[in-house]
C-alpha cells in the first residue's frame, strides 16, 4: 500500500471533518494538513464530494486497510532522543542529538536497541549445566580447589547449615547460605517435591563462591535443601522453597545496612534517583536499622519496588556479611533481570551526559563479552549526618545529599598505583547476571568462560559517592591518597534530573507522613 494514497485518504478525513465536523481517528502528521482550513465551506464541500468519490474508486482497486494507515503514520513519527529533564526545552531541542560519548576502548555502541527480554519462565529441564566445555559442578569443583579463601579464619565447618534462599534457573539450581564456610567445603544438595519427600538421591557438591551451593538440576523439585551430610534431616533451617521469576533488564542490589546512624533520607533518594535511571526493583539487605528508616523502607514494600533480605546473625564480621549479600543478590537478582548494580546506601552511579539514563546505556551494548560494567569512583565529602526525622521541605531542599555536598574527589582509575589490592579500584559494578560466577565487593573475580569487565571512562559515567568523612575518621586516614588521584573540584547533581528527583522525593515523604 503506498504512503501517497494513505495521505490521499488523510486529505479526504480532513475534508469531512471541515464540512461536518467530524472527526476521524489521526494516524500522521503532515505538513500538507492545514489544507482543508484555508479553504472555503462551498469550496470543502465541492472537494469533499470529489474526494469521497475518487476514495471510493480507488479504495475498491488498491484496499487501503486501517493497518496501512497506521503504517504510514508510524513511519512519519520523528521520536526525539531521551531526556532527563524535568520539562522538555523545545528551544534547545535541536541539539539534543547522539550524546558525544568517548570510548578509548571502543567496546560500546551507544542507542543500540535490544529486543524486550523474555518473560517466559524457566523451562524445567533434568540436564546439567556445561561450562568451558565439561560439566559444571566438575568445573565448579576445580574453582574451589583454586581460589584463595579469606574468610577461612571465619569459618564455621562443624556447624549445621543454614539456607538463606534457594534459586532455580534453566539449568541448575543454586542456594545461598548463611552460615560462614570454608570454599571447597563439602555440601549435599538434597531434592524435595511437592509432597515434602526426596525425589531424587541426594547430590555432592562444594561450597563455592563464597556463601553458595551449585547443584544440578532435577526435574519435579520444589524445595532446594543443603547439608553437610547426605542422611542429615531436612528442616526448614536447611531448606527453601525455589524462586523462580520473570526477567527485567536493570535491578539494584544494596550492600547490607547496619549502624545507628540516620539513614532514611539516603534511602528514599537513593530509590528515586535509580529509579530515573530506569531501575524498576530493588534488594535491600538489611542486618541492623532504626525503627524510622524501617517505615521508609516498608513503604516502597507495600508499593511492590524493594524486597527486604534481612541478614541472619549467623556472621557478625562486617566484610563477610557484604559478602553474603553480594553472593545472594547475584543469585536473586539472577531470576529477575539482565542487569544488577551493586552498590551502597550513599552511592549514585550516573552518566556523565545525563540525557542518558543507566537503562538506556546497558541496553546499548552490543559487545556479547561484556559480562560487567565498572563505574569508576569519585568521592563527595559529607560533612554532617543525615537529619533524624523529616521535617519540612525546606529541610529536604537543603539536607539531601546530592544537593547540599559538592566537594568532589578525581575520578580513580583502574590500574592506579594506589589501586594495586583493589583490582576496579573501588569502582563499582553492574553485572550482567548470568556471565558472573564470583564477586567480592567492587568487581566480578570469576565469569564464566569468554566474559569479562568493561571498566568506564569517566566521561562516560562515574559515581557519585556521598561519603561520610567523620565516620572511622575516613578524610583524616585518606585524603593524602585521594589527592593522588587528581585535584578536588566543586562538582553538582545535573539539574536536568535534579529537579525531578527533589520533586519525586519530596512526594514520598509527604504520602508516607499522611498515611501516619
Amino acid at each position: 500500500m503506498s504512503a501517497n494514497f494513505c495521505y490521499f485518504f488523510d486529505l479526504v478525513k480532513q475534508s469531512f471533518n471541515k464540512v461536518y465536523n467530524f472527526q476521524f481517528p489521526l494516524t500522521s502528521k503532515h505538513p500538507f494538513h492545514s489544507i482543508p482550513s484555508m479553504l472555503s465551506r462551498g469550496a470543502a464541500i465541492s472537494l469533499a464530494i470529489f474526494c469521497f468519490v475518487s476514495f471510493l474508486f480507488l479504495f475498491s482497486k488498491s484496499g487501503c486497510s486501517f493497518q496501512d494507515q497506521y503504517q504510514y503514520g508510524i513511519s512519519l513519527i520523528q521520536l526525539p532522543y531521551f531526556t532527563n529533564a524535568t520539562e522538555a526545552d523545545n528551544s534547545n531541542s535541536s541539539k539534543f542529538t547522539d550524546p558525544p560519548f568517548q570510548d578509548p576502548q571502543n567496546n560500546i555502541v551507544p542507542m543500540t536497541p535490544r529486543p524486550p527480554p523474555s518473560k517466559d519462565e524457566v523451562i524445567d529441564s533434568g540436564d546439567d549445566e556445561v561450562v568451558g566445555g565439561e560439566n559444571a559442578m566438575s568445573y565448579f569443583r576445580k574453582l574451589s580447589g583454586s581460589t584463595h579463601d579469606f574468610l577461612s579464619g571465619r569459618s564455621n565447618t562443624g556447624q549445621a547449615m543454614q539456607v538463606l534462599a534457594a534459586y532455580s534457573y534453566k539449568d541448575h539450581f543454586s542456594a545461598s547460605i548463611s552460615i560462614a564456610k570454608k570454599i571447597g567445603s563439602i555440601a549435599f544438595c538434597r531434592y524435595i517435591g511437592a509432597s515434602g519427600t526426596e525425589v531424587v538421591e541426594p547430590v555432592e557438591s562444594r561450597v563455592y563462591p563464597f556463601f553458595v551451593v551449585y547443584c544440578s538440576r532435577r526435574n519435579n523439585v520444589t524445595m532446594l535443601g543443603v547439608t553437610n551430610d547426605k542422611s542429615e534431616p531436612i528442616t526448614a533451617a536447611n531448606s527453601a522453597l525455589l524462586i523462580r521469576q520473570y526477567q527485567h533488564n536493570v535491578s539494584f542490589c544494596l550492600a547490607p545496612i547496619y549502624g545507628k546512624e540516620p539513614k532514611w533520607l539516603h534511602f528514599v533518594e537513593l530509590v528515586e534517583h535509580y529509579k530515573l535511571q530506569g531501575v524498576n526493583k530493588f534488594f535491600i539487605y538489611i542486618r541492623e536499622i532504626g525503627d524510622y528508616d524501617k517505615k521508609m523502607i516498608d513503604s516502597y514494600v507495600k508499593s511492590g519496588e524493594v524486597e527486604i533480605v534481612n541478614i541472619p546473625g549467623t556472621v557478625s564480621d562486617v566484610i563477610a556479611q557484604q559478602l553474603m549479600g553480594v553472593a545472594d543478590c547475584l543469585l536473586r537478582s539472577r531470576t529477575y533481570s539482565k542487569w544488577s548494580i551493586f552498590a551502597d546506601i550513599d552511592e549514585r552511579l550516573i552518566m556523565t551526559d545525563d540525557r542518558m539514563t543507566i537503562d538506556g546505556f546497558m541496553r546499548s551494548i552490543t559487545d556479547e563479552s561484556i559480562g560487567s560494567v565498572a563505574f569508576p569512583q569519585r568521592w563527595i565529602m559529607k560533612r554532617e549526618h543525615i537529619p533524624e526525622k523529616f521535617e519540612s521541605d525546606q529541610q529536604i531542599i537543603e539536607k539531601m545529599p546530592t544537593r547540599a555536598w559538592h566537594e568532589t574527589t578525581s575520578a580513580a582509575l583502574k590500574g592506579h598505583p594506589l589501586c594495586q589490592e583493589q583490582v576496579s579500584c573501588w569502582g563499582k559494578d553492574i553485572v550482567h547476571n548470568e556471565k558472573a560466577i564470583r564477586m567480592l565487593v567492587h568487581e566480578v573475580v570469576e565469569f564464566y568462560p569468554g566474559f569479562r569487565e568493561l571498566f568506564l571512562d569517566p566521561s562516560i559515567g562515574y559515581i557519585r559517592h556521598y561519603r561520610d568523612v567523620k565516620m572511622q575518621s575516613w578524610e583524616a586516614n585518606n585524603v593524602a591518597n585521594l589527592r593522588k588521584f587528581g585535584p578536588f573540584s566543586n562538582t553538582t547533581y545535573p539539574n536536568s534530573i535534579g529537579t525531578k528527583l527533589l520533586k519525586n522525593v519530596l512526594n514520598r515523604l509527604h504520602r508516607l507522613s499522611y498515611s501516619q
